[in-house]
């Protein structure tokens, strides 16, 4: 375990998450309904000017609106996660510890068992559920231009990016918002201060672990069942790295590993089919 960093060591289930909270409950939950509402009202003036800049105003194509939407979210993420600093520096509050921004202990190698681990861990889950509920997982995968399966809708998200995935200028801009700016924003509203905060109550680490994963999950309504519930496991997982390693670079590192490795899947797959 030397070999991967010092806060390898200790086991499964030694806490490193040390939660601070100068700012209280209730301001903490105001805070993080700000950061969210603030961030889907950048995420639509973003949106508005991709349109009129990329699509020519066409503001009556769904498609093209999903697309502008995912191209706003790196921005709007970026200046989300400026004012969560800002928050975090209430009553005196230091925004590294507030935000459980400490650098972890790992090396190069522990950060590479780690992400490869989460990643595994989510692909076990995946074939777990698909197994266990006998799921016929191409009813989930779009066409290679973003058509929904017969089954039906693969998730707004999900067939936007099949469809991007064929142009690399549009997925070139993409990009950055689904490996950088979603996890950014996403990890400092759901894991940073307001899950501080709830740890903090009778809820504990577990009960906000849960209710954290379940309020993340529920931003996804768009997508499938299936999404949503593999969301809400990822939450899960995200909530348990938070403790055992106390910082969110940790959980916010695997969620862009995780949306980077499969958006390079699905620009992969839509090379290969071309």
């Amino acid at each position: 375990m030397a070999a991967l960093g010092e806060d390898f060591s200790g086991g499964w289930f030694r806490r490193l998450y040390a939660p601070v909270n100068p700012t209280g409950l209730w301001w903490s939950l105001v805070f993080a309904a700000a950061l969210l509402a603030l961030h889907v009202l950048l995420q639509l003036i973003f949106s508005v000017i991709a349109t009129l800049v990329l699509f020519d105003g066409a503001f009556d194509n769904m498609r093209i609106a999903v697309k502008s939407s995912l191209i706003a979210v790196f921005p709007a993420s970026l200046l989300v996660a400026a004012a969560g600093w800002f928050f975090a520096q209430r009553n005196g509050g230091d925004p590294f510890r507030v935000l459980s921004l400490a650098q972890p202990r790992l090396s190069a190698s522990g950060w590479i068992v780690l992400i490869a681990g989460f990643i595994m861990a989510m692909y076990l889950a995946i074939m777990i559920i698909v197994t266990v509920f006998g799921i016929d997982i191409n009813q989930y995968t779009p066409g290679p231009d973003g058509q929904s399966p017969q089954g039906g809708s693969a998730g707004l998200v999900k067939e936007a990016m099949f469809d991007i995935a064929n142009e690399p200028w549009l997925f070139a801009l993409v990009f950055p918002s689904i490996a950088l700016g979603a996890p950014i924003a996403e990890e400092l509203i759901f894991r940073g201060q307001l899950f501080a905060a709830l740890s903090q109550t009778r809820l504990g680490i577990s009960g906000t672990t849960l209710v954290t994963s379940a309020l993340w999950a529920s931003m996804h309504m768009t997508e499938p069942l299936l999404s949503v519930g593999l969301i809400f496991i990822m939450g899960l997982l995200f909530g348990w790295m938070l403790y055992r390693f106390g910082s969110l670079w940790v959980t916010m590192a695997c969620h862009a590993a995780w949306n980077a490795f499969y958006g390079l899947v699905i620009f992969a797959s839509a090379g290969a089919a071309s």
